[in-house]
């Protein structure tokens, strides 16, 4: 079996800044959930053979330097997550941690404590106390720059035909199922061409996302493989027939994420997610750079013009990792080359910001 790597992604807000993912990962269980894979916008698949050693994650995620992708788990996994969660933690590491919304599985992985109890001098819970006891896991004590990214795939689709009832009831009916109690999670919606993009299901959805006390949710559009495609259909034919066709008919071009903006502002919802950045002991220029590279590229989505001056020079920055802010108060900003307008007056206005705060 080949050996345990990182691989590579371009960071960027549509897949949630992940840089790093897994190259094998188990499945969450053979129950027929479907689960995204946040970092390539896929359906995650099994690998074959064992999961992971927990000795080779730590040693990878102790190297990273940004974004590692953890994938759900199953329940029997906990040491594997907990030499995820304190070797990131140790490391600076940031993280996004991928629940899949259903109950229990959301509990699995929703709180450091709990991550944690398999340690060594780590507390156990309480006697009598269940681990998966929402006063054992609180994501409030998680890392500060570890994400709790929760999939809302499985619930769609598996709530299916009652989603579709309900949409038929009015404009703002009770969503089928409760995501969960999300006020310090990220909900993830998964954007699924012609089915979960559409205005009616979003403007629904939204106003129910925040009653169940979601402060955040962000978009993941889904691009599907001839596989994929064909198993998310056969879920959706007999309870959603329109979807079906949607999805078994689709082509490749990404979803649009327009309407699924208008409806998060509608309902108050923040709908961006702001880059996890490294934490000590990565140096602290590692941190400013991440930063400002995550600004310019939000710049250079909402750019009528000069968006790939932006992304750019977002690029430079997280490869080459420059003391940005020492160039600037030496006045070279205006010889890196590439660093032009309208990517250098929006860098020279951050760090000018930054240092009037």
């Amino acid at each position: 079996m080949t050996s345990l790597t990182l691989r590579e992604h371009v960071a960027e807000p549509a897949n949630l800044w992940i840089r790093h993912s897994f190259s094998r990962w188990p499945l969450v269980g053979d129950d027929g959930r479907l689960c995204c894979d946040f970092a390539t916008g896929g359906l995650r698949t099994a690998d074959t053979g064992p999961a992971p050693a927990a000795s080779d994650v730590w040693r990878l995620v102790r190297r990273a330097a940004d974004v590692v992708y953890v994938p759900p788990l199953p329940a029997d996994s906990a040491p594997l997550r907990a030499a995820i969660v304190e070797a990131a933690a140790a490391a600076g590491a940031p993280l996004v941690l991928h629940v899949v919304a259903g109950g229990v599985s959301v509990a699995l992985a929703a709180g450091w404590q709990w991550l944690r109890q398999y340690a060594p001098h780590s507390p156990q819970p309480a006697s009598g106390v269940s681990p998966l006891s929402p006063v054992v896991v609180a994501a409030a004590e998680l890392p500060e720059n570890a994400i709790v990214a929760v999939d809302l795939l499985d619930c769609l689709v598996a709530e299916a035909a009652l989603l579709q009832e309900k949409l038929l009831e009015g404009p703002q009916p009770d969503l089928p199922f409760a995501p969960v109690p999300a006020r310090h999670a990220t909900l993830v919606w998964p954007l699924v061409g012609g089915w979960t993009d559409r205005p009616g299901v979003l403007e629904t959805a939204m106003p129910r996302l925040v009653a169940a006390g979601a402060r955040r949710v962000v978009p993941r559009a889904m691009t599907f493989d001839a596989r994929e495609r064909h198993l998310l259909a056969e879920r959706l034919e007999r309870t959603w027939p329109e979807a079906f066709d949607a999805v078994f008919h689709g082509d490749d071009s990404p979803p649009d994420e327009s309407a699924f903006r208008t409806a998060a502002e509608a309902a108050g919802l923040e709908h961006r997610l702001p880059r996890p950045l490294p934490a000590p002991p990565l140096p602290a220029r590692l941190r400013l750079a991440r930063e400002l590279a995550g600004h310019l590229i939000e710049l250079g989505d909402v750019a009528v013009t000069g968006g790939d001056a932006y992304y750019r020079a977002a690029r430079f920055l997280d490869r080459d990792e420059i003391e940005i802010e020492a160039a600037a108060r030496e006045g070279n900003l205006g010889v890196l080359p590439w660093l032009e307008d309208p990517a250098r007056r929006a860098v020279e206005q951050w760090l000018t910001a930054r240092r009037e705060d």
